[in-house]
């Protein structure tokens, strides 16, 4: 099945969508900031990114910025997964293309895996 990108400073979350995406039959690759997702994207070129947004070294929309200026990452699909609420953040993450942006305390586990099957269903 796909591969699914998941980057996330925090290690319990990569786990965690990690197990919940191989349970689901997918392919997770993790990196703990955009810098290291950066480096190993070319390489595994994935059918979706589920990326956090305040991660050290590079965040996530300046991650963004930077796949988004290459051709052949305008079109993949990521997703947001963060704290943020505000509406600069979110707005400028809609600006970039994310597909959507959803605040860590208020999705369900169900609702990432529902829009990671939708976004790899389209790939």
């Amino acid at each position: 099945m796909a591969t699914v990108m998941v980057v996330d400073d925090m290690e319990s979350s990569r786990l965690i969508v990690s197990r919940l995406l191989k349970a689901e039959g997918y392919t997770p690759v993790c990196a703990a900031n955009g810098a290291e997702a950066l480096a190993i994207l070319p390489h595994i070129r994935p059918a979706v990114v589920l990326l956090d947004v305040m991660m050290p070294v590079m965040d996530g929309i300046s991650f963004l910025e930077v796949i988004r200026r290459d051709p052949q990452w305008q079109a993949l699909p990521v997703i947001l997964l963060s704290a943020r609420s505000d509406a600069e953040t979110i707005a400028r993450a809609q600006e970039l293309g994310a597909k959507e942006y959803l605040v860590k305390s208020s999705f369900s586990i169900q609702e990432i895996m529902g829009h990671v099957h939708r976004y790899t269903q389209q790939h």
